[in-house]
């Protein structure tokens, strides 16, 4: 048995391994589905749903009328998020309870989340410790406002940390 080295790749996935932690991108995917959605030259996006996304809520909205395979858009961008983006964890499994019977509502929205990921592909997921030993550590996340409006629910998840560890977490449902 010889040995090969360190993993650069596998299932896809671009594997760093620094000094201090190890990062998980992928790109080429990423690429992939731009390409197959013709979205490449899109737009750049800043958050992985639209600001406007009150109207999810109750509005007549009419069936995607051309050939758009929103089906595999949403399990493309679902084994994305199971490896390297959890960023777009709510917005797809939101975007997944219409696969049913998408509307053009929900079109708009996955080319959002795909333009999103166009914006953001060099986005990494790194495992281990904090990279930034100089820098105040930096949280950015996506809350789940548009599915609270659509359920007319209010969920509220509060945080404890100590610089980079999560000490504690707890949603809650209220009414």
């Amino acid at each position: 048995m010889e040995d090969l080295g360190q993993i650069k790749y596998s299932l896809g996935i671009r594997i760093t391994q620094l000094e201090d932690y190890i990062s998980l991108i992928k790109d080429k995917f990423i690429k992939n589905i731009l390409q197959e959605f013709y979205l490449t030259n899109c737009r750049h996006m800043t958050s992985p749903l639209p600001r406007n996304s009150k109207s999810f809520k109750h509005l007549p909205t009419k069936s995607i009328d051309h050939p758009f395979n929103y089906h595999r858009a949403i399990g493309l961008l679902q084994y994305l998020v199971q490896f390297t983006r959890p960023d777009l964890a709510f917005s797809t499994s939101f975007l997944s309870h219409f696969v049913e019977d998408p509307k053009d509502i929900h079109f708009n929205a996955v080319k959002h989340i795909l333009a999103y990921l166009n914006s953001t592909e060099h986005y990494n997921l790194q495992l281990g410790q904090n990279s930034l030993k100089n820098e105040q550590n930096h949280i950015l996340g996506f809350t789940n406002r548009i599915g609270e409006e659509a359920k007319n629910q209010n969920l509220s998840q509060p945080l404890s940390y100590i610089t980079t560890e999560c000490l504690a977490g707890e949603a809650t449902n209220k009414r």
